[in-house]
């Protein structure tokens, strides 16, 4: 039996094991209603033709059957009678559910990418990590209430086993029924999969964009907010583009499309595509991608100085995920090229974006070249690797990247500018003669600046890859969640 075989047939047997269960009766309830959620991107994979699986998304698989495994023993454990005694006497059960749940939002980030944008909006919003935290709570909350009344009713321990039987069956049929509706409701989003069809980035067509208000003004473009078929959208129109050819920019439109698809990651700034005006012979374009309200990383962290651990954390692991999957998609690499909390952007809900690289030889095709201001040169001196810093000739590759990510999650942490106020000698002096690392502070957690400087190794060698950067800030992430 192959890897998603084993799955659906655990979730087939932990489905069966929860009508048996006889206590934590909510937080079993949403462990098997999120599990039922995750499989919907699985059978997409199972009706793939030669259910072709890539080597990332075995990975996921491994990763769901171990928490699958986990959720089972959960499930079975308040399923048997001889437990209940001692969860009465324990009253502790919210901490055992923290990890499993936690797997499943990590998973769910992963398997997203095989949906299509409105079956993954719908898909992720029942993982999002806000509403998870406050479902979870509410959960352990009202199965703590449900024992109270249980054992405020009952005297004999042999008593409370039988009251726990009948009630909890009451209870059990009671929620199930107010659950099923959502549940419902989420399942007709993600039913109506089309397995050979991804989401396109395609040319969007003028009426179909709502121009709503002037975010930016550069010497090349103006940045605006608005709508496409009701999505929030930014929409970066050009001045004075460099080229009048339309037929030239769509031919280099749809040939960077190709390429642009195996990027599809919610911490990779999404594209919807290209709007071309044709009027008078001479062209306006645009390019139309995702709208994130706070802006870049770099203006949340200046403008947000008292952000939470918690949310810092949040933050830097969106960010290390946006940069594993760029990096990992491809057996040849394929490098951001400009890594810095600028190339980050931040959705409303405090998700972190990689952009940046997206739609970028099209944009070259039509954005007329402007002289960069030197400011601009000192504050991208401070993300060179010292490699890179010492002998410009060096090999630009993922360690390089490494680091300069590195000194993005020192922003995250401290909300400091790099180097603020040094000259690029300064700066050269300082990281090539004195190996200076600026400090991160003191109430930083030790887990995080072991990451943080673990990235900025001045030996490429000593650097983490993305991938391990994820799973050590999910680790993290996870472990501190589980000690508050």
């Amino acid at each position: 039996m192959d890897i998603v075989e084993r799955v659906f047939s655990i979730a087939q047997s932990l489905y069966a094991q929860f009508e048996q269960v006889k206590c934590c009766t909510h937080q079993c309830q949403r462990l098997v209603e999120r599990i039922h959620i995750l499989l919907e991107p699985v059978k997409v994979l199972r009706a793939q033709p030669g259910m072709h699986i890539s080597q990332h998304e075995e990975e996921l698989l491994k990763k769901l059957l171990r928490t699958l495994g986990e959720a089972q023993r959960l499930v079975t454990k308040y399923s048997q009678a001889s437990w209940i005694q001692k969860f009465l006497r324990a009253r502790s059960s919210g901490e055992e559910f923290v990890w499993v749940n936690e797997s499943l939002e990590d998973i769910a980030q992963g398997l997203s990418l095989l949906l299509q944008a409105e079956q993954k909006q719908a898909f992720l919003e029942a993982f999002q990590a806000k509403t998870c935290r406050w479902q979870d709570a509410e959960d352990l909350r009202n199965d703590r209430a449900f024992l109270d009344e249980v054992i405020a009713s009952t005297e004999n321990p042999e008593d409370t086993e039988i009251c726990l039987d009948r009630q909890c069956v009451e209870s059990k049929v009671d929620w199930m029924q107010s659950e099923l509706n959502k549940v419902v409701r989420m399942m007709e989003c993600l039913k109506k999969v089309d397995v050979d069809k991804r989401e396109d980035i395609t040319e969007i067509q003028r009426e179909h964009l709502t121009f709503r208000r002037h975010l930016q003004d550069t010497d090349s473009y103006d940045l605006y907010e608005g709508e496409y078929l009701k999505y929030p959208v930014a929409i970066k129109t050009f001045k004075r583009p460099l080229t009048t050819d339309p037929v030239k920019v769509r031919d280099i439109f749809e040939k960077e499309v190709q390429t642009l698809k195996k990027f599809e990651s919610p911490n990779i700034l999404r594209m919807y595509g290209i709007c071309i005006e044709e009027q008078d012979r001479s062209p306006c374009f645009s390019i139309v991608m995702e709208y994130c309200e706070h802006g870049t990383l770099r203006e949340v962290l200046t403008k947000q100085q008292q952000l939470s651990w918690e949310r810092r954390l949040r933050m830097a692991l969106g960010a290390a995920r946006g940069l594993y999957r760029l990096h990992q998609t491809e057996k040849k690499s394929r490098l951001h090229g400009c890594i810095n909390s600028s190339k980050f952007l931040v959705a409303g809900d405090y998700c972190v974006k990689l952009s940046g690289f997206e739609l970028c030889e099209t944009e070259l095709s039509i954005k007329r070249r402007v002289k960069k201001k030197n400011w601009n040169r000192v504050s991208t001196l401070a993300y060179v690797a010292p490699e890179n810093m010492k002998d410009i000739y060096y090999p630009y590759k993922r360690p390089y990247e490494i680091y300069s990510f590195g000194i993005v999650l020192w922003e995250i942490a401290t909300s400091k500018i790099p180097f603020e106020g040094c000259t690029p000698q300064e700066i050269k002096e300082k990281i090539c003669e004195h190996h200076y690392r600026e400090p991160v502070g003191e109430d930083c957690p030790e887990d995080l600046r072991k990451i943080i400087d673990q990235c900025r190794a001045f030996d490429p060698s000593q650097r983490p890859s993305a991938e391990q950067i994820v799973d050590l800030l999910a680790d993290l992430k996870r472990s501190r969640n589980q000690g508050s």
